[in-house]
């Protein structure tokens, strides 16, 4: 089968999975596999292993994590792994070459489905499961970083994707500044060499192994690990004292190999911090090579002596024994960005008793605070971010243009535009980061708006042990920001222009339009939903509001009509139900009953940028259901003013006694519905708008300004009873009574006429029949009794509903003692006869048993 390879099949699948699994692709072991032994070139190609490295390392930038991939690699060719060649060639042909990576998959028969009726999970299964578990986990973690490396590739230059980068560490090893990797073994012998002949010659050793330059008598051994301290094989010939001095001085050249190795493992990718930091150690690195040519040259003129050496280099010793800690911590965690300012500042604290290392250390923080401290002034002074590496605090999710975008875009902006890192905020500016936050947001906006900011502070930000030198220039820059941005909504675009527009259409403050708009739409209003014309409704729309008070507001304009698809209780329903077990019912495709254009209206509003960050989606969303709630209100009450005149018709007959009943409960329920509107409008919606009013004065920022709607919003929602299920339907219900009394009594207005005048022509009323609608039940025989009792049955079913909705009441006003309802309880608590006649009607079987029928 593999007639091109010599290797065992399991040595090669194996082998083909581990590369698989650094690499990070979609193909599998068995489709590679399949392709070798159908390919009968494989195995012919003869490369140098200048080419295979070349291969490889372009192999590694089409890799997930190509770190990961290399090290794999040289794992693979340090085990001098046969056939390595051609597998990389291979993967390279499968990975890059367009046509080749369309490889199709062997079908592969279906797996049972855990769950499944046929396969029964077991013990035995769980560590399979887990392995996929795992499995499918590393797979999306690996899909995260590749759309990651595409989002980095495209901001890449074109010509960067077809540049071949060298990894002069692997093919040029003799360029390390540090120890070669491979243990050479000591060849030479002092045995025989005088002990002052030795401490010359160990002297020159030192100076070649303090930089990182293997000896003759003092050979490093290899690290297992980048950051692992090196250990030295010395000679055994040497002295025994001198052996002593010289392990002494060995730690300066393992702490030395440590921080040069940190040096050199960082890349092109590692971030502007880490090569700040890079470029900051080798300032002191300067130093130290200084240090060493003096000791050269002292040496050359005969005036060192191991001891003279131990004395000028112990120092040295103690500020590379800082530089390795350093490095060490942060090159084990592969810290990039804040985490590593954080280590540094953490470190500089720690070294309050020691002023030299403190000052190193103090060094290498300032000098690597400079690149984020610079992208941190661009954003608390522009409002941009500069950030190609992400290592910022603030990240960018880069949506789309806002033209592209819902009509939620504002909310979506101000919430996830823009948002803190909290592994990237360095520990020094943990407690500005908010402010830091909301500095760029506020500038941002402005610049959306097409206005130019200039920079308000000229001071450089610079890093320091007393935050009060940035703190001074973080804060005021804030200050700059939110009252430039504040006074942009306030001023130029008219915040509380368009709030007070909202409170005339959505909150119903302008009593003549909405009267007039009743008047021209009720009666479109009252079909189903299906059978309405929309333009009708916004050519009826725009006729009020040019008629009304309301063609003095410049934002009449961006009125429009809203037919939403279910009614204000459902809606309420659905919106508390979120992250609850009653979620899935509101989640399911129900069929309901068709509603009419009373129970789906609402007025719309188009509000633009940046208006919009106050008056977004969530916001004009709550203005609606308040809305829908006093409409359906003042929609009731029209009716019951409409049964008011039925009565002034039949006052003037003679038997107009027979229905005093029914006047009281009109009476009654008009009554009562004009309190709920005069509780809403008056006593919950005109206070807290005052409040508001009053609050927006005062604030110094946008976010306050949110804070403060919100806060606004909520309480109107919960004082007029829409965020309680239980009272809200109890609410509808009283509601939905009146509505049923109207149509009754509505219906009833002819057969009042009809009656007298039977009357007055000598007949009897008692020979007429008539139906009490659909909702009331059919009574026939048309006698008074008849329709006595039918409004008696309103009467009962109407005080029921009011007593359901009082002690709802109740019940909420004793877990809130200031509770605004308690005003509308003493409204609607009416005397406690209606609760008498409520119980003489339950006991009342005959007329029970027909309340049940209809």
């Amino acid at each position: 089968m593999f007639q091109n390879c010599i290797i065992p099949k399991d040595k090669m699948q194996s082998t083909i999975k581990e590369l698989l699994d650094a690499l990070g692709c979609n193909l599998e072991a068995d489709t590679v596999l399949d392709y070798i032994q159908n390919d009968p070139n494989y195995g012919n190609s003869n490369l140098s292993s200048k080419q295979v490295n070349e291969y490889a390392q372009r192999l590694a930038l089409k890799a997930c994590n190509a770190k990961v991939f290399l090290k794999k690699y040289e794992e693979l060719k340090n085990r001098n792994t046969d056939n390595l060649s051609d597998l990389v060639l291979l993967f390279y042909k499968l990975v890059c070459d367009e046509k080749k990576s369309r490889i199709s998959k062997p079908k592969v028969a279906p797996k049972p489905v855990l769950g499944d009726n046929k396969h029964q999970i077991t013990k035995e299964d769980v560590p399979q499961i887990k392995d996929k578990l795992l499995k499918a986990v590393d797979e999306s973690k690996k899909l995260v970083m590749k759309s990651f490396e595409e989002k980095e590739s495209k901001l890449r230059p074109n010509w960067y994707n077809s540049l071949d980068l060298p990894n002069w560490q692997k093919d040029h090893p003799a360029m390390s500044w540090d120890f070669p990797k491979e243990s050479l073994p000591i060849t030479l012998s002092l045995s025989g060499i005088p002990v002052t002949s030795q401490e010359n010659i160990i002297i020159d050793e030192l100076l070649y192994v303090f930089s990182g330059i293997s000896g003759n008598f003092i050979v490093p051994k290899p690290a297992k690990d980048t950051y692992d301290p090196r250990t030295f094989m010395i000679s055994d010939d040497l002295d025994d004292a001198l052996k002593q001095i010289v392990q002494q001085m060995l730690p300066l050249a393992s702490n030395y190999s440590i921080v040069r190795r940190f040096i050199e493992h960082c890349n092109m990718w590692s971030g502007q911090v880490l090569h700040a930091l890079v470029a900051a150690i080798e300032v002191l690195l300067k130093d130290y090579y200084t240090m060493i040519a003096q000791l050269e040259t002292e040496h050359l003129s005969t005036n060192l002596t191991l001891q003279k050496l131990w004395y000028f280099v112990l120092p040295t010793m103690h500020t590379m024994q800082v530089l390795a800690a350093i490095v060490t911590s942060i090159g084990k965690s592969e810290l990039r960005g804040g985490a590593v300012l954080t280590v540094l500042h953490e470190k500089t604290n720690t070294l309050m008793g020691d002023a030299r290392a403190q000052e190193i250390s103090l060094f290498l923080t300032e000098r690597s605070c400079r690149p984020y401290l610079s992208i941190l002034d661009q954003w608390i002074h522009k409002g941009t971010i500069v950030d190609p590496f992400q290592e910022f605090m603030i990240e960018d999710n880069e949506l789309i243009n806002k033209e592209e975008l819902p009509v939620d875009y504002s909310a979506d902006y101000w919430e996830k535009r823009y948002s803190v890192q909290r592994d990237r905020v360095p520990k020094f500016l943990d407690k500005f980061a908010d402010i830091i936050l909301r500095t760029g947001k506020y500038l941002n906006v402005i610049s959306q708006c097409g206005k130019s900011i200039t920079k308000s502070n000229t001071e450089e930000i610079k890093y320091s042990l007393r935050e009060q030198n940035y703190g001074a220039i973080i804060q005021k820059a804030y200050a700059f920001a939110s009252k430039s941005l504040l006074e942009l909504l306030l001023k130029e675009y008219d915040l509380m222009g368009r709030l007070k527009s909202v409170k005339n259409y959505f909150l119903m403050s302008q009593g003549d339009f909405i009267v007039q708009f009743l008047d021209a739409t009720e009666q479109e209003l009252s079909k189903k939903i299906d059978d309405i014309i929309p333009s009708k409704l916004e050519s009826l729309l725009g006729l009020c509001l040019r008629l009304s008070a309301a063609s003095h507001d410049p934002y009449n304009e961006d009125m429009r009509v809203e037919l939403l698809p279910y009614d204000l209780q459902f809606q309420m329903f659905k919106i508390l139900s979120i992250e609850t077990e009653e979620e899935k019912e509101y989640k399911q495709n129900k069929d309901c009953i068709p509603l009419t254009g009373i129970e789906t209206f609402s007025f719309g509003m188009e509000v633009k940028w940046p208006v919009s960050l106050i008056l977004n989606h969530k916001a004009i969303a709550c203005y609606q259901m308040i809305f829908r709630h006093l409409f359906y209100c003042k929609h009731v009450e029209r009716l019951l003013c409409r049964v008011w005149l039925y009565n002034k018709v039949v006052k003037r007959f003679s038997e107009a006694r027979l229905y005093a009943d029914a006047f009281a409960l009109r009476q009654r329920m008009l009554s009562c519905v004009q309190h709920l509107q005069y509780y809403m409008c008056v006593e919950v919606i005109e206070p807290s708008w005052c409040q508001l009013i009053q609050s927006l004065d005062k604030v110094n920022n946008v976010d306050e300004v949110l804070e403060r709607h919100n806060d606004f919003l909520e309480s109107c929602l919960g004082d007029c009873m829409l965020t309680s299920p239980q009272l809200l339907k109890a609410v509808t219900t009283l509601c939905l009574v009146c509505v049923q009394f109207c149509t009754f009594m509505q219906e009833m207005h002819k057969y009042f006429v009809d009656a007298e005048l039977n009357s007055m022509l000598g007949s009897t009323y008692d020979n007429i029949d008539y139906s009490e609608g659909a909702n009331c039940g059919t009574t026939t025989g048309g006698s008074a009794d008849s329709f006595s009792r039918s409004v008696s049955r309103y009467g009962l079913r109407f005080t029921a509903a009011l007593l359901s909705v009082l002690a709802y009441i109740e019940r909420m006003a004793r877990d809130n003692n200031t509770n605004k309802l308690l005003n509308i309880s003493a409204r609607l608590n009416f005397n406690t006869y209606y609760v008498k006649q409520l119980e003489k009607f339950c006991s009342d079987d005959k007329l029970l048993e027909a309340d049940k029928k209809s």
